[in-house]
Order: structure tokens, then C-alpha cells, then sequence
């Protein structure tokens, strides 16, 4: 085989002792798998409806955006992936007693797509399964708290910051348009309370952007740019109450205004002050280990200008 033909081979070959292997391929892009998953998220959740009312021939149709995964006879299967905070996840739908399904395996459907109808012979059933089946007064409640549902792709500006990478992408409306190096805070691990010195995971909004001269004696830390995160969120504040740290009250309180896009409490334990800054100099991330911050996110001061200028207020944050 000529050195050109290897070049343009999909996959390369290697036979040793007789036995044929193929070469490993890349591992996934852990930016690409989170914001394009094979299946496309959903937006929200509807109400499973009590069948057990339903008329023969009722129509049945899907409880969110999906892919289907089973149709065998009267029963259809069907999976949803979903962002939550930080997380992608998946919840899959089985109905059962149908007839005239419509759809089949390897299928998008939309929420409120017809599936099937009520079958005459078989008694009709929606089982939801998150983690496990869930029963119908969790099925109600899980689909109700999940009415709306964020589709990161598709908003205006988003940033996706992962840890492991030391890395920050910048999207307008799903497409690339930057691509920056970053440094966190000092410890290691996902923020759990004031004073820890580590960056978040989670989703959060730009609330705050401000460029010159930063008051205080850490004030030229900041690289003259400073845009402040929403932290805590929902989740945050739900872990916090977990811990006895916050009352239900201002749980509610904090996840009214992150949904607003808008700042939340600052006086828990749980800490505030999260944003992305530069540095007082250049720095190297073989040389601090990207450990600097009392928590934030640390971007090269080359790199301020740039980033700052295309960062709109209420743009998506989510790191991970």
C-alpha cells in the first residue's frame, strides 16, 4: 500500500501475528457531546394525561422532543435528553396498548406528536423512567417541574467552560467563536461554600460587566475586566438547604431570580462573588497549575478584550 493511500484510509489497519486491529479512534469532544447530543434535548416536559380514561382511539402523543428506541406491537419506548444545571441526562417513556403507531425505531418525534392511539384490546399504560420507573403521582410531579427546559444550542450567547480542559468556548446561536485557555481558583473541586476558594459547576447568566480601573487592594487581580455569574442557582440553593445552610424561603428566592437572569442572594453560606476576570500580569498554566483565583474564572489578559466585547448580559454560563 502506497504512503498516500494510508493517508486517505478511514481507518488504520495494523496486522500483528496474524491478528487484525483497528486502531483506537479519538476520544469524543467533551464540548461537542454536551452541547450536540445524538439526540436532540428536549424543551420541556408535558403532564403525562390519565389514560386510564382514554377512549379507543384516543390519540397518544409523546411527552417531549425525542428519539424512539422500541416498537414492538402496541408498545412504544422512547428517549429524552435533557440539560439539568450542568448535567445532560436521559429519561425514556414506555406506552403500552396501542394501535396505528405511527412512529419507528430511530425516529424524532416533537412533544405532543401523535404515537399511536388508545388500543380496543390491550389496556393502554405511559410508565416514565428516570434512574427507575417512576410512579404516576412521581411521573406528574417529575414532568411538571420539568414543564420548561433550557436548550443551551440555541441561545443567544452561550459559554461552555470545562474544567478538565482548562478551556472556555464561546457560542452565538450554536456556532464556535471563541476558543481561550483558563485558570480556576486555588483549590480543586466544585465550589461548596464561601470561603473554599473553588470554582462552581452549574449553570448560570452574566449579570454584571464592568472594564477600568477595580477598586481595593486586589482591585488589579481583576486585569481591569470583570463579569460577575449568578451563583448561587436552584441547585446551589437546594444543596444548601440539604446542609441546613438555607431556609426554603430564600431557596425559592434565589431560584425565582436565577431564572430571571438576574443576581441572587449573596449573603448564604454558600458563597457569591463568581465571575470571570483577568490577571495583574501574564501567566503560564504550566507554571500555576491554573490555580489562582479565590474562585472565579481566570482568562489570560490577552485574551480580555475579546471575550469581554462578545459576553452580552444575561448570556448562559455553564461549566462543567
Amino acid at each position: 500500500m502506497s504512503s498516500t493511500s494510508l493517508h486517505f484510509s478511514l481507518l488504520l489497519v495494523l496486522v500483528l501475528g496474524g491478528s487484525t486491529c483497528l486502531a483506537a479512534s479519538p476520544p469524543p469532544d467533551p464540548f461537542d457531546a454536551w452541547l450536540r447530543p445524538a439526540t436532540p434535548p428536549a424543551d420541556g416536559f408535558s403532564v403525562p394525561p390519565d389514560l386510564s380514561r382514554a377512549r379507543p382511539g384516543a390519540p397518544v402523543a409523546a411527552l417531549a422532543r425525542g428519539r424512539v428506541l422500541e416498537v414492538e406491537g402496541g408498545r412504544v419506548v422512547v428517549e429524552h435528553v435533557y440539560y439539568e444545571n450542568h448535567a445532560l441526562l436521559s429519561a425514556r417513556v414506555g406506552y403500552a396498548g396501542l394501535e396505528m403507531v405511527g412512529p419507528r425505531v430511530g425516529d424524532l418525534v416533537e412533544r405532543g406528536q401523535v404515537l399511536g392511539r388508545v388500543g380496543r384490546a390491550a389496556k393502554v399504560s405511559l410508565v416514565v423512567h428516570a434512574d427507575r420507573p417512576l410512579s404516576s403521582a412521581e411521573a406528574i410531579r417529575f414532568t411538571a417541574e420539568r414543564s420548561k427546559l433550557p436548550v443551551p444550542a440555541e441561545e443567544a450567547t452561550l459559554v461552555l467552560v470545562s474544567h478538565a480542559e482548562h478551556q472556555l468556548r464561546l457560542y452565538e446561536r450554536g456556532r464556535e467563536v471563541l476558543r481561550l485557555e483558563v485558570g480556576f481558583g486555588q483549590a480543586s473541586g466544585p465550589k461548596v461554600e464561601r470561603g473554599d476558594n473553588r470554582t462552581p459547576v452549574g449553570m448560570y447568566f452574566v449579570t454584571q460587566k464592568a472594564r477600568g480601573k477595580m477598586p481595593g487592594p486586589y482591585g488589579a487581580y481583576y486585569g481591569g475586566h470583570w463579569m460577575r455569574l449568578n451563583y448561587p442557582n436552584a441547585w446551589d440553593a437546594r444543596r444548601g438547604v440539604a446542609r441546613g445552610w438555607v431556609d426554603e424561603r430564600t431557596a425559592a428566592r434565589i431560584a425565582t431570580a436565577w431564572v430571571a437572569r438576574k443576581d441572587t442572594d449573596a449573603s448564604t453560606r454558600l458563597g457569591s462573588g463568581i465571575g470571570f476576570h483577568g490577571w495583574a500580569e501574564e501567566w503560564e498554566l504550566a507554571r500555576t497549575r491554573g490555580r489562582m483565583s479565590w474562585g472565579c474564572i481566570v482568562l489570560h489578559p490577552r485574551d480580555l478584550s475579546a471575550f469581554y466585547e462578545r459576553l452580552t448580559p444575561g448570556a448562559m454560563v455553564v461549566l462543567f
